[in-house]
C-alpha cells in the first residue's frame, strides 16, 4: 500500500481550509484517510498551519509520501530539517545533542 500526506480540502464555497492527511494513495482526495496531522489555512496573512509535528516526521521516517504542496508547508514548518537530522542521527553522523543544537537554531532564527 503506498501512503501519501495530502491535502483534504473542507469549507465553504471559494473559502477552502484544508486538512493534512495521511491517507491510502488510491483514496480519494476527500475520502477515507488513515491520520490527520494538521490544519493549513490559505486565508490568513500570512497562511496559518497547525500540525502535530512527531506524528507527520514519524510517517515521513516510514516512508510516506508528501505531494508537492505539503512538502513545501512541511519545509516552511521545519518538518523535514527535523527528518533529516534524524536520520543523520540514526545513522550514527550526528549526535542527538547535535541535532538538538542544529534545531533549535534553525527554529529561533525562522521562527517568531
Amino acid at each position: 500500500m503506498s501512503v501519501k500526506i495530502r491535502l483534504k480540502r473542507i469549507g465553504k464555497k471559494h473559502r477552502p481550509i484544508y486538512h493534512i492527511v495521511v491517507a491510502d494513495s488510491r483514496a480519494p482526495r476527500d475520502g477515507k484517510f488513515i491520520e490527520k496531522l494538521g490544519t493549513y489555512n490559505p486565508h490568513t496573512n500570512p497562511p496559518s498551519t497547525v500540525l502535530k509535528m512527531q506524528n507527520a516526521v514519524s510517517w515521513l521516517m516510514k516512508g510516506a509520501q508528501p505531494t508537492n504542496t505539503v512538502k513545501s508547508i512541511f519545509s516552511k514548518t521545519g518538518i523535514l530539517l527535523k527528518k533529516h537530522l534524524l536520520e543523520g542521527v540514526r545513522k550514527g553522523v550526528l549526535t542527538n545533542e547535535e541535532y538538538q543544537k542544529k534545531f533549535h537554531t534553525w527554529y529561533k532564527k525562522y521562527k517568531i
